[in-house]
């Protein structure tokens, strides 16, 4: 720019004939165009700053930049730019238009000096910090400034991997950091390079969530060399059956001071047909209490072994209020149940699964009087302790304060008599119980007393069976629970007594879940869509959740999908069938549905059969649909299908199943690209839709 035509014009030319009438007249001219020069200067320099209070800022620059060409050595040009970076808060431009014009302005004209006092102006206002995270509420600071600069801040697990460079700008800013977050930081890792960036912030992370562990020693040496002083919760997710467990429950102690808690879950993966199966090592419960004493919470899905006939009596866990041991190749006989009762008098939450035999239910108020949770599945094996263990006390029990607010009993191989348990524990518990799921048989005959049972704080019921040769157990119950907001039952629950489609339920139910797997055994499948106009018919139904199961019952009666089509104030449905509905099938079904369900929020097809482009159309119809859950893996997929979904303007989120290799990316992506409004999620059809 220094080489400007305008700086060359402006020099006067000198003249190889000394004549004094032509001298004078190329002094004048040069003066003249010096004059010029400077007024469009001066007129250039009134409109960008006008520009500039104007906040065009765009423009302003433009006649800077015309300024400077225009008159490379004049200070002008460089000190309007600056004024104009500056007032757009660019500090550092200031400082660089600066630099340009002090290289070549020179160093006697009285903007030079201009120059360097903008350009110190610009360095002090470029190294002011304000400390505003500290003076911000802190709502502010944990729910929407971190989470915009920290990825998986609020609520999600942070990459062990990922660095945070936004941690290191300040003392000031991380100890913020770590109040917003309750304390501490929780990781996500899953192998020993994926530990750097906890290793790093080791003293401060309250939470490791170990996505998988298959090999290696590395989670021993992490909890035995790193100062994870303030670690809280561990917990292992996809446990490998070849990891040494005894270390694993050895290396526990190094955390045992902080740690609250615990989670241990066996890998869900199979082996291979030739593989051959090694004993492994069990998970001993008592020797993780020990290593652990203040645990609140444990929970384990692997093998486990609750004996704790070493450990002396008088040791006990009055911290832990949360325990669940269920794995399908464990056992827990009745005195270790029992054990379980004294050792932890504070449990709140109890999960085991399985327990040989039935359990002595009616003294769970004895021992642990805040119980409020009890789930247990049974199965039948020869115990080496009494079947009946302390029930000589039962009825000292019933009339004591406070009782169970859930039970779950699912039976596997029951004997005749496990409902005489149950019978006992309903009429200890009745008045308290809010969630209930039961899967027994009932051979009993007419109990009075037991089918006069109230329960005025039910809220779930589930009632399944073996449906052989006697009735559900707790069939009755729908009719003596007045504020029952959820049921639950199966087409064996129906086949053992079909009473059960005879009761209505309580005009407080909100939810509906039936499996009817083998629904065409029935004598008079239309039954169910007589049991389920009740709730169209009913003008201020409150039933606004429906979730329907087939399986692989065959045909489909079409009086029950014509009675499912007819529930027009529901508001969320969820069905699954199989085998493959025909094209024509999904068609009609999603014709139906947008004509009579027209309030429908949510909808999801758990099946193998795709969704056409007709049937797209359709439930475009439904104008509150927000969320759908539908299998694609077509390779037909077309431009008329992909519009479809354009155009549905009402839905913003979709749940896309996938069976084999992986999802449908072609189709992930271009919803990704047309719609970025639409949350879209992926997962592998489950094959436990229903329970």
């Amino acid at each position: 720019m220094i080489n400007s035509i305008w700086n060359d014009l402006c020099q006067q030319p000198t003249l190889t004939v000394n004549r004094q009438l032509y001298s004078k007249i190329l002094s004048d001219s040069t003066t003249q165009l010096q004059q010029c020069i400077e007024q469009l200067l001066i007129q250039l320099n009134n409109r960008a700053i006008v520009l500039t209070r104007c906040a065009n800022f765009a423009t302003a620059l433009r006649d800077a930049a015309a300024m400077q060409e225009i008159s490379p050595l004049s200070p002008l040009g460089y000190l309007q730019a600056a004024n104009i970076y500056s007032e757009q808060g660019r500090q550092q431009a200031v400082i660089d238009i600066c630099n340009e014009g002090l290289s070549i302005v020179d160093v006697n004209d009285p903007g030079y000096s201009k120059l360097q006092q903008v350009k110190t102006d610009a360095m002090q206002r470029a190294n002011c910090r304000i400390d505003f995270i500290s003076r911000l509420p802190l709502g502010i600071v944990r729910h929407t400034l971190f989470p915009m600069m920290l990825k998986g801040w609020d609520g999600d697990l942070l990459n062990g991997t990922m660095q945070c460079p936004y941690l290191d700008v300040s003392k000031m800013w991380f100890d913020q950091a770590i109040q917003a977050h309750g304390g501490g930081f929780q990781f996500e890792v899953y192998d020993k390079e994926s530990c750097t960036q906890l290793t790093r912030y080791a003293q401060y992370t309250k939470a490791i969530h170990v996505q998988s562990w298959s090999q290696g020693k590395w989670l021993f040496d992490l909890l035995r060399r790193t100062n994870l002083c303030s670690l809280r919760e561990l917990k292992i997710k996809d446990l490998k059956d070849h990891i040494n467990v005894d270390q694993l429950v050895s290396a526990l102690k190094s955390v045992s001071n902080t740690l609250t808690h615990l989670t241990i879950w066996r890998s869900r993966s199979e082996p291979t047909p030739t593989q051959q199966p090694k004993r492994k090592r069990l998970l001993l419960v008592a020797d993780i209490l020990i290593n652990c004493p203040n645990l609140v919470m444990l929970d384990i899905a692997y093998e486990f072994n609750t004996d704790f006939s070493a450990v002396p009596l008088t040791m006990t866990w009055p911290q832990l209020t949360t325990l669940s041991l269920d794995h399908h190749d464990s056992f827990a006989f009745n005195g270790q149940f029992l054990a379980i009762l004294k050792r932890f008098p504070s449990l709140e939450k109890l999960v085991l699964n399985p327990c040989i035999e039935t359990q002595p239910m009616t003294i769970i108020q004895r021992y642990c009087p805040s119980m409020r949770d009890l789930q247990l599945i049974t199965r039948t094996e020869q115990s080496p302790s009494p079947a009946i263990l302390e029930q000589q006390d039962e009825d000292q029990g019933m009339h004591e304060v406070g009782g169970l607010e859930k039970i779950a009993v699912l039976g596997v191989n029951q004997h005749d008599d496990a409902w005489m348990d149950m019978r006992y524990t309903l009429k200890q518990h009745h008045n308290t119980l809010v969630h209930l799921e039961l899967d027994m048989d009932y051979a009993g005959n007419n109990d009075e007393e037991l089918f006069n049972l109230e329960f005025p704080c039910l809220k779930t019921l589930t009632l399944r069976c073996s449906g052989f040769r006697n009735a559900c157990f707790g069939w009755w119950i729908v009719e003596k629970a007045p504020f029952l907001e959820e049921l639950c039952f199966t087409t064996r629950t129906i086949l053992s007594n079909p009473a059960i489609l005879g009761i209505r339920p309580p005009s407080t139910l909100r939810k509906l879940k039936m499996d009817l797997a083998g629904v065409a055994h029935l004598d008079d499948p239309a039954v169910i869509a007589r049991y389920l106009d009740q709730f169209s018919e009913e003008e201020n139904s409150l039933l606004k959740d429906v979730k329907i199961c087939f399986g692989d019952s065959g045909d489909i009666p079409a009086t029950v999908v014509a009675a499912i089509c007819r529930l027009k104030h529901i508001h969320h449905l969820s069905i699954s069938f199989s085998p493959l509905w025909k094209q024509y099938q999904v068609d009609n079904f999603t014709d139906m549905l947008a004509e009579g369900c027209p309030n429908l929020l949510s909808l999801e097809f758990q099946s193998t059969s795709s969704l056409s482009e007709y049937a797209i159309t359709n439930l475009k119809r439904l104008e509150y649909l927000r969320h759908l859950a539908f299998y694609m893996d077509d390779p037909t997929i077309n431009t008329a299908k992909y519009n479809a979904f354009r155009s549905f303007s009402q839905l913003k989120f979709i749940r896309l199943f996938w069976i084999y290799g992986s999802p449908d990316y072609e189709f992930l992506g271009y919803i990704k690209r047309c719609r970025p409004d639409i949350k879209i999620v992926s997962e592998k059809l489950s094959p436990n839709f229903f329970f």
